[in-house]
């Protein structure tokens, strides 16, 4: 039976302003040339089309996962502006999408404004869901922003409890101190305000719809903004309740395959204990060239391909070895060179 396919990308970042850097100075940002890259992206994606009619795209679908524009567009008040033109490109795909919530989203727009503005990172009133992806497999979509300091009301007890965790993590955050990691062991360094958690009620969730894929036997691919697994990417970028959502997989070990992530725009990969893929996708916006992935799905196991740099090895920087494809499945670690 033929794959489907999968087009994969994050961290756009798109802003329609110059060249910059991010606030240490030591990334450089092509805030242009991500839009360039998605354009790379479609036409790939569109080209890997096993129905190349413009009505069909039957074996095809698109995660973009968050980030999709950069939070400098809040301070130049193009927000909405910039969101549009990036779905404009996306839009050249007929492909079914699917968007997640990145922190760059809430830093320029409310919650409940992101699907009036054209993402589609939930169903109704709830930021995660899950989808049909194909034969034997399932997608579940993760809001690591659920518990946070931004993007929720600062009455709301989601706002409530992730005060309570920085206060018992990393207090100085809330002192307004200007570096948030000075005396902080780096198991804490996870405790910041770009990163979140996920509530009691989504892990519940999660856990109801594992144990449903399960029993159906369905194979998994989890994706959310944040990395879950720190040897896939740095102590920095991790969900703040990461072990609980781990736990829930890893219960569901012979069920999930794989976690795709962004957020860290260096990337990673590393395979758990469990046997689970943890890939961290690299950023366009640092990127000169192509910084994408196709990932062709068959029964039981994955096969990623990568277009440029959109997954190296963790822990370089985003400077190590690019790793053009992965081979996805259970009990294996390989990696094609």
């Amino acid at each position: 039976m033929p794959p489907f396919r999968l087009g994969l990308i994050a961290d756009i970042q798109y802003a329609d302003c110059e060249d910059g850097t991010d606030f240490s100075g030591s990334e450089r940002r092509y805030f242009r040339n991500s839009l360039k890259i998605t354009e790379r992206a479609v036409d790939c994606w569109n080209a890997n089309a096993l129905v190349k009619t413009i009505a069909i795209l039957t074996d095809l679908q698109v995660v973009q996962l968050g980030d999709i524009i950069d939070g400098c567009n809040s301070k130049l008040q193009a927000s909405e502006t910039a969101l549009k033109r990036v779905l404009e490109v996306l839009s050249r795909s007929p492909a079914p999408r699917f968007d997640l919530v990145g922190n760059h989203e809430l830093y320029n727009l409310p919650r409940d404004a992101l699907e009036r503005c054209g993402l589609r990172c939930g169903e109704g009133r709830r930021s995660y869901y899950a989808a049909h992806l194909g034969d034997f497999w399932e997608g579940i979509f993760l809001d690591p922003f659920e518990v946070a300091l931004i993007g929720v009301p600062q009455d709301s007890p989601q706002f409530v409890e992730a005060t309570e965790t920085i206060r018992t993590h990393n207090p100085q955050v809330l002192t307004g101190a200007r570096d948030w990691f000075t005396g902080l062991p780096t198991e804490k360094h996870r405790f910041v305000p770009y990163n979140g958690g996920i509530s009691q009620t989504q892990l519940k969730w999660l856990e109801s719809k594992t144990s449903l894929f399960e029993a159906d036997s369905r194979k998994v691919l989890i994706f959310l903004h944040v990395p879950l697994y720190e040897p896939a990417t740095k102590a920095k970028t991790v969900v703040w309740n990461a072990e609980e959502i781990l736990h829930i997989l890893h219960t569901h070990r012979d069920t999930v395959v794989a976690v795709f992530a962004g957020h860290d725009h260096d990337g990673g990969y590393a395979v758990d204990e469990a046997g689970l893929h943890h890939i961290t996708m690299n950023s366009p916006l640092t990127a000169e060239g192509d910084c994408f992935a196709v990932l062709e799905c068959y029964e039981g196991w994955a096969h990623f391909k990568a277009h440029g740099r959109a997954c190296v090895e963790s822990n370089t920087l985003g400077s190590g070895r690019a790793y053009p494809e992965l081979i996805l499945a259970k009990g294996w670690i390989c990696l094609l060179v």
